[in-house]
Order: C-alpha cells, then sequence, then structure tokens
C-alpha cells in the first residue's frame, strides 16, 4: 500500500468512527467525566434516546466507551472513556480554539461571518455561525 493509500484509509477510519452525528458531542461530554445515559441525554439537546443508544454502542465496539452496571435497584448505568477514548477525546479538544462561533448581532453586517461562512450559515446553524480563527 501506498503512503497515499494508508493515509487515505486512515482518514476514512476516522471518519467512520467519529463522522456519525452526536459522537465528537458525546465524546466531548464524557471528557468532562463519567455520565449516565439520562444525564447525557439532557446535556445534548436534540438527541434522541435512540440516537444515543445507537452512539453509545458503536462507541463501545470501537474501544472508545465504556459501560458500567451497578448491581443496585433498579440497575444504574454509566458511560466512560476508555484509555483509547481519553486520548482521542483529548486531542479533539486542542482543536477548540481554532474555531470562534460568531453570535447574530456581533456585526450588524454579517453578524460576524464571512461572505462565505455567510453562504453556508442555514446549512450548520439557525443563527450565527462558525469560522475557523483568523491567523492572520
Amino acid at each position: 500500500m501506498s503512503e497515499s493509500e494508508q493515509w487515505q484509509a486512515k482518514w476514512h477510519g476516522l471518519q467512520d468512527i467519529l463522522g456519525p452525528k452526536w459522537t465528537l458531542h458525546i465524546l466531548r461530554l464524557l471528557s468532562e467525566g463519567p455520565q449516565g445515559f439520562n444525564g447525557i441525554q439532557r446535556e445534548l439537546n436534540g438527541l434522541t434516546a435512540p440516537m444515543l443508544s445507537q452512539r453509545l454502542k458503536e462507541l463501545r465496539c470501537h474501544g472508545l466507551v465504556e459501560r458500567m452496571v451497578a448491581d443496585t435497584t433498579p440497575p444504574t448505568t454509566t458511560y466512560s472513556l476508555t484509555e483509547q477514548g481519553t486520548e482521542i477525546a483529548t486531542q479533539l479538544r486542542e482543536l477548540e480554539p481554532l474555531v470562534e462561533l460568531h453570535e447574530p448581532g456581533d456585526d450588524p453586517e454579517t453578524d460576524g461571518c464571512s461572505p462565505t461562512s455567510q453562504e453556508c450559515r442555514d446549512e450548520a446553524l439557525t443563527t450565527g455561525c462558525v469560522t475557523a480563527v483568523d491567523r492572520c
């Protein structure tokens, strides 16, 4: 396998693991500490129980999340990051400073958004926009 094929295969793998909707949000939340199923769902607005269940199963299969069931009545289920999950979440959190959120009203003409992000605004956010930090 050529070097190009190798990195492409790795990036396809990253997309398969991290690409599904809500996956990054769940990893980010669990990076703050273990959470119960209902706690995760309450914290992540718009995440349905079936979707959360599916994502947690996928993350467990990939070895990023572990599920612990306490012998209580009713049973208490807690989810936390594995060592590998913690490593990935830590790397992802280091990307947060590279993104800026602009709220409506930041700039009367553009709300703080570039013309390009203005065009894409409706695809990602109902209000405001997300842009890369201007390092110029």
